[in-house]
């Protein structure tokens, strides 16, 4: 092979292994930054997040309450669906797996969600297989953004080892929190919503960190 063929051949490595970086580093720079936090007690573990989003109040309230579509861009959830609505009082069915020791396990919840528009939701189960989950969204308008917090308290009703799992649910509330602030952010810079036609990409995520919950 000649010197200039060679010289190609590594000119088109390069431009390959750049054009993997830049997608990279773009993948990195749209995600939203999110924070985490669990504290576990005798009966109970409490797990909040935040984060501070570049999107308008209105366009995350749409997200958060989209819950038919949650399916479309929450990681391992893989049904939700509105089963009555009463005024501000949603019933929701949500079927997915979670990640525990590696392990996918089968996760099936119904939640009361009770609509405070446009600013917070709180939610509770009612049937299912967790035995309490009690959880509340707020949005905040910051500056040019908003801040969305989530706090919950559970009550798995699992025997585990309490480290891992507490290693456990802060992994599974990361990820789908990520992908939940990370749809708000997308929607938002789109300018569209689920009603606009735009359509949201599924299981989106980050590297950065991992309801949600079951996201409600």
């Amino acid at each position: 092979m000649s010197e200039t063929s060679n010289l190609t051949c590594r000119i088109v490595r390069a431009m390959r292994w750049l054009l993997v970086l830049l997608t990279l580093l773009a993948n990195s720079a749209a995600a939203a930054t999110i924070t985490i936090s669990v504290a576990s007690h005798p009966d109970a573990m409490e797990i909040a997040g935040s984060a501070e989003l570049h999107a308008d109040a209105e366009t995350a309230w749409r997200v958060l309450t989209d819950y038919e579509h949650y399916v479309d861009f929450i990681p391992d959830l893989q049904g939700s669906r509105v089963v009555a609505r009463n005024g501000a009082t949603v019933t929701v069915e949500q079927t997915g797996n979670v990640m525990l020791w590696g392990l996918y396990l089968a996760l099936d919840v119904t939640f009361e969600i009770t609509e405070m528009a446009p600013t917070s939701l709180v939610s509770r189960v009612v049937a299912g297989d967790l035995r309490s989950l009690n959880s509340r969204y707020l949005l905040t308008p910051v500056g040019n953004g908003v801040r969305l917090e989530y706090t919950g308290k559970l009550d798995s009703g699992f025997v585990l080892l309490d480290a891992i799992e507490r290693v456990a649910v802060k992994q599974n509330v990361a990820r789908r929190f990520q992908a939940l602030a990370d749809e708000i952010e997308r929607r938002s810079t789109a300018g569209l919503d689920q009603s606009g036609g735009g359509p949201p990409l599924k299981g989106r995520g980050s590297t950065r960190a991992q309801p949600a919950s079951p996201t409600s």
